[in-house]
């Protein structure tokens, strides 16, 4: 079994990462579920009742254990790593309680990720998207409502959270810029090109609930859910035959590698999507330089498939 003061550790825990640290509470229950996971391999590992020194005296020699029995479960180097994290975390918020002085774990190396590319939606396919929102089967408002929200989503690199956590007054008050609540806690300012603005105040216009507190609402005039958000991309990709991986969150990675295609800016690219690091901004140089190389490949006349051709 696993005892209650650990239980109680992790919810005092969870309230620091969410309300102290200014962590999403998705993160923080992530967090929790990582040290859950833990837990229940070291009740089968070690023993039969793990207490509170088990966690805390805690060795690499259990955690690479721990690890090496998650991929074979086929567990990704990603989800290791948070775990990881989040176990590093823990300990560290168990040293500013004086639960524990050091640990081994806070030197240890988090497993080699090796990075995909995000795959961008073609701009071509975008349009496409915002055109089958028309013949979706809703109310005019709800229409208008989904094609500006993905329209904005899409011309500013917005998260979904981001997004359907603006304020109706916040979007009334802006003069051609927004003021945008990333993760963290930490806010940026992004620039509203005229026909996004103008998508918005339409939807503004036929929308039932004048007086609701955020700027998208659903059918009850509450704020809209991410769920929601997702699901409508789902059937929007369906109806069109568009990849599994046209999510709204594709929408972000598609803005950002356009803007890179065409300008090349990636200080420019990193405030607008709020990347603290300009290198979680480099992926984007990367995945240009990729487009380029393809386009080469296939137009020039030098190249080997077009050498191909002409034999």
């Amino acid at each position: 079994m696993i005892t209650a003061d650990i239980q109680r550790l992790l919810e005092e825990w969870k309230k620091d990462l969410v309300y102290g640290r200014g962590m999403s509470i998705h993160t923080g229950e992530s967090y929790v579920a990582d040290l859950n996971l833990l837990l229940g391999f070291l009740l089968d590992y070690k023993s039969d009742a793990i207490g509170l020194n088990d966690v805390l005296m805690v060795g690499k020699r259990d955690i690479r254990s721990w690890f090496l029995s998650r991929c074979n479960e086929d567990v990704s180097a990603k989800s290791l790593s948070r775990s990881l994290s989040a176990l590093k975390n823990f300990l560290k918020y168990c040293m500013e309680k004086g639960l524990i002085q050091d640990s081994e774990i806070l030197d240890m190396r988090p497993p080699r990720i090796h990075k995909s590319l995000p795959r961008p939606i073609a701009a071509e396919s975008i349009n496409d998207i915002l055109e089958s929102v028309y013949e979706c089967k809703k109310t005019d408002w709800i229409i208008m409502r989904d094609i500006a929200l993905l329209a904005l989503i899409y011309s500013v690199g917005l998260r979904i959270s981001e997004a359907i956590n603006i304020k109706r007054d916040e979007f009334l008050n802006s003069s051609g810029f927004l003021r945008i609540n990333g993760k963290g806690g930490k806010t940026r300012t992004i620039p509203l090109i005229a026909d996004i603005h103008n998508l918005i105040r339409k939807y503004l216009g036929v929308c039932i609930y004048q007086q609701a507190e955020y700027l998208f609402v659903n059918r009850f005039g509450a704020k809209l859910s991410a769920s929601a958000t997702q699901k409508l991309l789902k059937n929007l990709r369906r109806k069109l035959g568009l990849a599994e991986t046209v999510t709204p969150h594709a929408l972000r990675h598609s803005c950002a590698t356009h803007l890179m295609e065409s300008s090349g800016d990636l200080r420019s690219i990193q405030e607008l999507l709020g990347h603290s690091s300009i290198s979680s901004t480099q992926i984007y140089a990367d995945i240009a330089k990729k487009y380029i190389t393809d386009v080469y490949d296939k137009c020039h006349p030098l190249s080997g498939q077009n050498s191909k051709k002409e034999e």
